[in-house]
Parts: structure tokens; sequence; C-alpha cells
């Protein structure tokens, strides 16, 4: 076994593992903070990861001190079911940045009398020969 390094991300509750076939081989995806988080990897080699279980809980994704330069990195996952080194030649963290996003990027504030306004107007659009008349009221202004 090969010496833990920095934790990359500890999940919360349940992490559904999915192994897959081309660049991305293996799936991990859960939540951290109730966000949705997943780890894609595209393993070296499937050594090990044959017998990885369909859910995991309590898991710590670290990246071992071992990786050598250029090579393949070293991972480890602990869960509450097992404990797993594994090599990959990437990592692929996704978070969900929704969060984020709407924090730093406000919603528009639109006032209620203009709400009102186009409600209105497009319930009235729906009605046969409103648009028409709406036309000929606007054309003749």
């Amino acid at each position: 076994m090969s010496a833990a390094g920095a934790a990359l991300i500890d999940f919360d509750g349940a992490v559904q593992c999915r192994r897959a076939t081309g660049a991305v081989n293996l799936l991990l995806l859960g939540q951290t903070g109730g966000d949705p988080v997943g780890a894609l990897f595209a393993a070296a080699d499937g050594a090990g990861l044959e017998g990885l279980p369909p859910v995991l809980h309590a898991v710590r994704l670290s990246e071992s001190d071992g990786s050598a330069a250029g090579g393949p990195r070293r991972f480890r996952i602990e869960a509450r079911e097992l404990q797993l080194d594994f090599s990959a030649h990437s990592l692929q963290l996704h978070r969900d940045a929704a969060r984020e996003f709407f924090r730093a990027v406000p919603p528009p504030r639109v006032p209620l009398g203009r709400r009102i306004g186009w409600t209105l107007l497009l319930t009235l659009l729906r009605v046969p020969g409103v648009e028409a008349l709406l036309v000929r009221l606007r054309g003749s202004a």
C-alpha cells in the first residue's frame, strides 16, 4: 500500500460506482455538502477495479504521494466497505456550480406591473382572433 496524500474529495452518504469502457473507466457519483459531485477516471489499468461494488459509503478520494511525474497517477479510495489503490492517467472532478453562480449573478428583478402586463398579453394571445385585433390596433396608432 502506498502512502495516502492530501484528500481530493470527501463524499457524503452513498456514492455510486460505475465501470465504463473507453476513455473514462470509472465514475464515482455522490454529494459533498449537499451538492452533486462526479469523479471521472481514465484508469491506466483495470487492476483491482473489477470487484468494486455498485455503491460505497463514507468515501474519501485521495492522490497518493508516490505518483511518478509523467506517468500514471496513483489514487486511493477509502470507504466503509473497502480501501483500494489504483493508477489512472487523469482525474476530472465535476461539481454543480449553480449555487456559486447564482450567488455571484443575482437574479433579475422584474417589476410586478411588467410581470402582470406580460401575463395578460400572453393569456390574451391564446384567444383566436386577438392577435389580428392587436395588430390592427397597433397599426392604427
